[in-house]
């Protein structure tokens, strides 16, 4: 029979091999954002979904029970403080990359607001200064 110790124990193992894989998934996302391959970037978003899911849902029994005031195990205090710094790496990758990708469609609807001006499309009356005694038809 398993005792309770050796339960969390496990359960810890399993966390930190999630949050591994999770890390990988995001040092592979970073690769194809660096190469552009868009293909590649889309297959491994769903993985890099469920992962971050169950990651989190197995997170979440350890966090309510720190926050309800025990304390960190004692049992495995090396795997603990490695989880730890693994979570550490995961967020700062994944918000890397999330800047990346802010920063690239910002410039992508720059270049379309220069190549698509707005005098054209449903924008058009809006965009058209009203001159005293000049006026503008939009229509075709």
């Amino acid at each position: 029979m398993t005792s309770s110790a050796d339960r969390r124990e496990e359960s810890l193992a399993i966390i930190q091999a999630m949050a591994h894989q999770l890390l990988e998934v995001l040092e592979e996302e970073t690769r194809c954002l660096a190469e552009r391959d868009h293909g590649a970037l889309l297959a491994i978003l769903p993985q890099k979904e469920a992962l971050a899911r169950r990651l989190s849902e197995s997170l979440r029994p350890w966090a309510q029970a720190i926050r309800e005031g025990h304390r960190e195990p004692d049992e495995n205090r090396e795997v603990w403080t490695d989880l730890k710094e693994t979570l550490r790496h995961i967020e700062a990758r994944n918000e890397a990359n999330g800047r990346y990708i802010e920063e690239l469609i910002q410039i992508h609807e720059e270049l379309l607001s220069l190549l698509v001006p707005h005098t054209y499309g449903h924008g058009a009356q809006k965009s058209l200064p009203a001159v005293k005694g000049y006026g503008i038809s939009t229509e075709a």
